[in-house]
């Protein structure tokens, strides 16, 4: 994790120790010079943002670290909203403000040094300077440091965290973060190295959206929070970072850390950097790199489209592909592993992607008509759905997955109320898909469909000029030796004992809400007459155990439980036992509170008739609630409860939603 950028001083600071950094001041130009300068790249950052579908009147954060790269993101967008707010200012007669209007700086404090609160603040008043509001969002590290060889992934998936915390509390719904091309050539060499197919040598994408990890409390309901991260510099090199700081006369820092051969990227760059000067190899990197993009683009497209018209989603978090509408068989692999991709995903809310021999399987098994067999995979059980004679594949979580994964996706709602979700991202998000799609319509070319492997996608774009012999080598070369090294640190870390998995105390209290297996949304409700609740017993429900201080755990169904439904449809009274003494034997013996007995039979009954509609395999993904000696005490998403006064109420909600967010990769 790189240190943020400290100033830049005429002397050495104690508290700050200038080993860590190389430090660089910007000789002062004129005003003049330094716009007429910047115009070209200002223009540039503008026909991205255009293009992201991102207007100047948009609230927007923009993540700064203090390296070259996110001032100069801070400089453009800073030139782009005044550029804007002058015009408006001149046509309404309004004063311009000490800080640019719709613009927030962010800087993560990460907390794992000791000067970097310091060197946070020092960051902040710099962006200040420059007319942009700024905040510090520090770290906590509740659960200790990361370890050794993990410290940068954690510190970025905090950091994300930590940025999108605070655009939800600002209500801004675009977060602006420095990625530019060299970036994106790194990234596919990675990509390369790791034998990813031409969906991941796409790289990053222009816009993607990001949802909060838990869904949040506006005052009113529970709703997804996310923002639209944007990458406007995806067209920039890191040598335009460096002239866009240097003619805007912003200084920044190097971190030292970045030439590490410890990392894979920094090997990689330094790779990079050996061979930029040859020929014309960057150039066919990055003209490879939009012809993944554009292969991308029509994937998403086109499974988009099929997934629209074949696949169904239940109220009860299960989906129903049909195969015929499908037609697998005619639906070329690229497209279908990425329809199936998602649909799994969004089943099982385990967001990741589809890989190697999972995927083949899966692609096998979808073509495979009419549908007999079961498959597990991916967090996800398959199956023919039933009365469908196989012409139709039922997907539901599978249990094995929720029962390892529960204590990482299940989850207390804080009824902390937050400002609304940002409407216009839905706007931003719908004439974007317009775009993409009226896009790939224009383009009947489409390179690298059918390739299956990364040296299948280097070996095409030879075929089509796209990259010369020298560039193909070079590739080659850098792929086999940086998957080496990846294989060796595999084996390496394989060494290590691997972690306990932590199972989730998944449990609820009257007033709560919690969101289970970040699936089903849980609230048990409080009537305003604590009176309506059963408190102890009495004539009216003798075996109602349920009260304000109870806490009830919350599990999947299991097939005992449908059993017990059926038991209890079939209860008898002692009073039916006096009337007819030669009742059978075997039914459920109750209490003698004969409302309580019609009230439980009556809600058996209905919970099992909405259960009779529900395939027995995705019947094991509802949650059932439990009281301390494990007896059933409602199981919401069907109806049953143990007495009238008890509310709890479970929708299906997943916290990423069909499709998994929006992407581009224009």
């Amino acid at each position: 994790m790189p240190p943020l950028l400290l100033p830049l001083r005429s002397s050495p600071s104690p508290c700050l120790p200038l080993r860590r950094f190389l430090l660089f001041r910007c000789s002062a130009s004129s005003s003049t010079t330094a716009s007429s300068s910047l115009s070209p790249y200002v223009a540039s950052f503008a026909s991205r943002m255009a293009l992201a579908g991102i207007r100047p009147h948009h609230r927007i954060a923009v993540g700064v670290s203090g390296g070259p790269d996110s001032m100069a993101l801070c400089v453009l967008a800073t030139a782009w909203k005044k550029a804007a707010g002058k015009k408006a200012a001149a046509e309404e007669g309004s004063v311009s403000s000490a800080f640019v209007n719709g613009l927030l700086g962010i800087v993560v404090d990460h907390g794992l040094r000791s000067e970097s609160s310091d060197e946070a603040r020092l960051v902040r008043d710099r962006v200040r300077n420059m007319g942009v509001e700024c905040e510090i969002a520090r770290c906590d590290w509740p659960d200790g440091r990361p370890k050794q060889g993990h410290v940068q992934e954690v510190a970025r998936e905090v950091r994300y965290q930590k940025l999108l915390d605070i655009c939800i509390k600002q209500q801004i719904g675009i977060l602006l973060i420095a990625h530019h091309s060299d970036d994106q050539t790194e990234l596919f060499v990675l990509r390369l190295s790791r034998n990813s197919g031409v969906l991941g040598l796409a790289g990053t994408a222009l816009v993607s959206q990001l949802f909060a990890p838990n869904i949040k409390y506006d005052g009113e309901k529970f709703q997804r929070y996310g923002v639209l991260l944007v990458r406007p510099m995806l067209d920039f090199s890191k040598d335009d970072m460096y002239k866009i700081c240097q003619v805007s006369n912003q200084s920044w820092v190097e971190d030292p850390t970045n030439n590490s051969m410890m990392y894979a990227r920094n090997r990689i760059r330094a790779s990079l950097r050996n061979l930029s000067t040859e020929g014309t190899f960057l150039s066919g990197v990055h003209k490879l790199i939009s012809a993944c993009r554009l292969t991308r683009t029509h994937v998403d497209g086109t499974w988009s489209v099929v997934a629209n018209q074949s696949v169904s989603i239940s109220e009860y978090g299960y989906a129903v592909i049909d195969l015929e509408k499908l037609d697998p068989l005619n639906v070329q692999d690229l497209c279908l592993s990425q329809y199936l991709a998602y649909i799994l995903q969004f089943v099982s809310q385990r967001q990741r992607p589809l890989r190697g021999r999972s995927a083949r399987l899966l692609l096998d098994y979808i073509r495979t008509i009419p549908c007999k067999a079961a498959l597990t995979v991916a967090g996800c059980y398959l199956c023919a759905a039933p009365r469908s004679k196989g012409t139709k594949v039922l997907i539901c979580c599978s249990v094995d997955w929720m029962e390892s994964a529960s204590a990482e996706i299940s989850y207390k709602c804080s009824y902390e109320e937050q400002p609304p979700p940002v409407p216009e991202i839905d706007q931003i998000v719908l004439e974007g898909l317009l775009q993409s799609n009226h896009f790939v319509q224009n383009h009947s070319n489409i390179p690298f469909m059918y390739c299956k492997s990364s040296i299948d996608v280097l070996n095409k774009a030879k075929d089509l000029n796209i990259i010369d012999d020298f560039t193909l080598e070079k590739l080659c070369y850098l792929r086999t030796d940086e998957h080496n090294k990846f294989i060796a640190k595999q084996d390496k870390d394989g060494e290590h004992d691997l972690e306990e998995t932590k199972f989730c105390d998944c449990s609820l209290r009257p007033g709560e809400t919690c969101h289970f297996m970040s699936r089903f949304l849980i609230t048990w409700k409080v009537p305003e007459d604590v009176n309506e609740i059963c408190l102890q017993e009495n004539e009216e429900y003798l075996i109602c155990t349920v009260n304000l201080d109870v806490s009830l755990e919350v599990r999947h169904m299991i097939d005992a439980d449908w059993l017990f439904l059926a038991e209890v449809c079939n209860i008898c009274s002692v009073e039916d036992n006096q009337i007819d003494p030669k009742v059978s034997s075997g039914k459920m013996q109750m209490d003698n509170a004969p409302q309580h007995h019609r009230f439980l039979q009556q809600s058996a009954q209905k919970a099992l008739q909405i259960l009779k509609c529900i395939p027995a395999d995705a019947r094991r993904t509802l949650p059932v609630l439990t009281n301390a000696q494990g007896d059933i005490v409602c199981i919401p998403n069907i109806g049953f409860r143990c007495c009238p006064g008890l509310s709890i109420q479970s929708v299906f909600y997943p916290r990423v939603p069909f499709h998994g967010g929006y992407s581009s990769y224009l």
